[in-house]
Parts: structure tokens; C-alpha cells; sequence
């Protein structure tokens, strides 16, 4: 008995912490929201969702402080169909799936709908900001996803992401020098070409003088 209830109890590291406080903040927030629903009509119809949203951000953020290293999961293989179970040809057709009611997605619309809310941004930015969030975030990156619509409630900035690890890829090899072309070399065959003005002192004008060629 004593080895099942230390199997299933909540792990008491810093990550556990943290949803607790978490846990505290929504607490707050939603005890808040439903005093204030009642005189804010605009509250009032989303405090259903919104009530959810945050109870499942609760939950989620719990289960990723039991298990901050994300654990592979195998999907099971799927029976091969069977033709016996197959739908009969007059059967109705699927119903369309109904519109999913979101919540608002501008920056900071539950804090300029509802301001009493306020304090409990300021409590979460505050979570934030703290070292051990700063360590949880990059063990469990998929947390994100549960706090960042929080981010956009309260109107918060999530701090900056730690700087990605070393690139530990083979150095790129530098590159060649640049290829010169090849000095000409002065042929000893070849006749040299005399300039005009030492053919012109040598042999006189150019109907006079031989051609420019000379051996």
C-alpha cells in the first residue's frame, strides 16, 4: 500500500513548485472572474469557455511538471477493417461538425475587459521571470503552449527563448585562393616589332623602311 501511494504522489521538485503557484494564480483568477461576470455581460459570455481554458491550462501545466522530458509514445496498429462491419449503403450521412467558439486573440483582451484582473498578470509575468521557469521552459519546450495564450490575456511579452546549443557540425573548409593566369613567356623565334620612331631614325620615313619585322 505505502509503495503505491509513493508511486502515484506528486513529485516535490522545483518544476512541482512552479505548478502549484500556477495552480494558485488560475485559482485566483477564476474566483475573480466569477464575481465579476455577473456585472460584465461581455465577461459573461465567454466565462464558460474561459473557465475551461484555464482549467485545462492548469491541468496540463501539472502534468508537465511530473514529467518535464517529453516520453515517447508507440501508437498502438489499427485492426484491418472488416467488410461485415462496414456502414450499410442507405445510411445517413455525418453530421457536419459544429463551429468551435474560441476565445478573443487580441493582445491583452482579458486585461482590458475585465481590469480587476490585473494583479493576477502581474503575478504571472512575475512566475515568468523566475530562474526556475527559465530552466522548465527549455527542458519542456511543449509548455509553451499551455502559457503563451496566458501571455496573450494579460498582454505579456514570454521572455526570450535560451539561445540554441553550439552547432557542432565539421568546420566548412576555407576557400581556395584565387587563380592567376600564367605569365606569357617571350618566344626567341619570334621577331621582335620595332616602334615607329626607331624604324623612322634607322631607315627613314615609312615609304623608305623596310617592314616593321625584323630579325
Amino acid at each position: 500500500m505505502f509503495m503505491l501511494a509513493a508511486a502515484t504522489s506528486p513529485s516535490t521538485t522545483g518544476a512541482w513548485a512552479l505548478a502549484e503557484r500556477f495552480a494558485r494564480i488560475i485559482g485566483g483568477l477564476r474566483e475573480v472572474m466569477a464575481t465579476r461576470a455577473e456585472h460584465n455581460p461581455v465577461l459573461m459570455e465567454i466565462a464558460a469557455r474561459l473557465w475551461n481554458r484555464l482549467t485545462e491550462a492548469t491541468e496540463r501545466f501539472a502534468a508537465i511538471a511530473a514529467h518535464p522530458v517529453a516520453r515517447s509514445r508507440r501508437r498502438p496498429a489499427e485492426p484491418a477493417p472488416n467488410a461485415a462491419d462496414a456502414a450499410p449503403t442507405d445510411a445517413a450521412p455525418p453530421r457536419p461538425p459544429a463551429p468551435r467558439r474560441t476565445l478573443p486573440r487580441t493582445y491583452g483582451w482579458l486585461a482590458r475587459m475585465s481590469p480587476e484582473t490585473v494583479p493576477f498578470g502581474i503575478d504571472f509575468a512575475y512566475l515568468l521571470a523566475q530562474p526556475e521557469m527559465t530552466e522548465l521552459l527549455a527542458t519542456a519546450p511543449r509548455l509553451w503552449r499551455v502559457l503563451r495564450p496566458l501571455c496573450r490575456m494579460f498582454g505579456i511579452t514570454p521572455p526570450e527563448a535560451p539561445p540554441p546549443a553550439p552547432d557542432t557540425a565539421l568546420p566548412q573548409a576555407a576557400d581556395p585562393p584565387p587563380r592567376r593566369a600564367p605569365q606569357a613567356t617571350p618566344d626567341p623565334d619570334r621577331p621582335a616589332r620595332r616602334s615607329e620612331a626607331a624604324a623612322t631614325r634607322d631607315h627613314g620615313p615609312q615609304r623608305h623602311r623596310p617592314p616593321p619585322f625584323a630579325r
